[in-house]
């Protein structure tokens, strides 16, 4: 019986890393998608880290260290 307990338990934390993994990924293609946006749009990039911060909900830091990480691939 206790090894049914563990394997399910077991079972439930890797769902619960599936999922949290679906979710930064998903995020992750969000961001991408506003910096690819706006840069084809020729925002300035204060106008896509307002609109990181808006719409993707992270923070001004997290917003310029991911502009300096995507935009430069656009």
């Amino acid at each position: 019986m206790g090894g049914t307990v563990i394997e399910t338990e077991s079972e439930k934390l890797i769902q619960r890393g599936v999922k949290q993994g679906m979710q930064q990924g998903m995020q992750q293609g969000k961001v991408q998608m506003i910096i690819e946006l706006g840069k084809e749009e020729g925002l300035e990039d204060t106008v896509i880290l307002a609109r990181l911060q808006e719409k993707a909900g992270v923070t001004l830091e997290q917003a310029m260290s991911c502009l300096r990480k995507y935009g430069e691939q656009s």
